[in-house]
């Protein structure tokens, strides 16, 4: 997959993703918004053509990242939320310690979202990490919250997702690259090292993706 954000200081337009994987079946995007920038009228347009127009597979949304930062539950994305629910898309969420502000990396508003929209399906990559366990605790309550810790995966403390993967988690992960801040062919190897079970192995590199984005 192929996304980018939509936050003060850092976007690539809806458009440039769909250049990039235009013409290449084995490229899927994944477009965004901020209604926190764009307005709520506005960023429900862009995902309407976002998805009916470029043809990307879902949204991308970083509240902690925006000006002022925000949780996921804030009710300036609900819109967002509602629309991509009707239209069943997947909704992208950045966490992670790279937030400005180590509180808007808590897993906890997550799942006042997931409870809102039980059938939206949440992506949180980057994994919550460090708050492994926390995040792991929302993906066990809510079947609509997926966990894609990427490069995180291989950091101190993260053997709880393994664990998590390994039994109930096991539809609900998924495998990332974080490319190019990591070569893929090594995040591959360097997965495969960290104890999953063969009969999930398959789930994590590739069905659990493709039921989401419905390949």
């Amino acid at each position: 997959m192929i996304f980018w954000s939509h936050a003060p200081g850092q976007h690539l337009p809806n458009d440039t993703i769909h250049q990039i994987v235009q013409g290449h079946p084995e490229l899927i995007g994944i477009g965004a918004v901020d209604p926190a920038l764009q307005g709520t009228e506005a960023a429900l347009a862009e995902v309407e053509r976002a998805v009916h127009t470029l043809g990307l597979a879902g949204i991308d949304l970083e509240p902690g990242f925006g000006a002022p930062a925000r949780h996921p539950d804030d009710p300036v994305y609900f819109p967002i939320y509602d629309l991509a629910q009707d239209l069943d898309i997947p909704v992208f969420l950045m966490s992670g310690p790279t937030t400005p502000d180590l509180r808007y990396n808590d897993p906890a508003p997550l799942a006042q979202v997931a409870q809102a929209f039980p059938c939206l399906k949440l992506v949180a990559y980057h994994g919550y990490w460090p708050n492994v366990q926390q995040a792991i605790g929302v993906a066990f309550r809510y079947e609509n919250v997926f966990l894609v810790p990427d490069m995180y995966l291989f950091q101190p403390g993260t053997q709880a997702y393994v664990e998590a993967a390994n039994s109930f988690l096991g539809e609900q992960f998924l495998f990332g690259s974080s490319y190019p801040f990591r070569p893929i062919g090594q995040t591959i190897e360097d997965f495969l090292a960290l104890g999953f079970h063969a009969g999930v192995v398959e789930k994590l590199l590739f069905d659990n993706a493709a039921r989401l984005l419905k390949l």
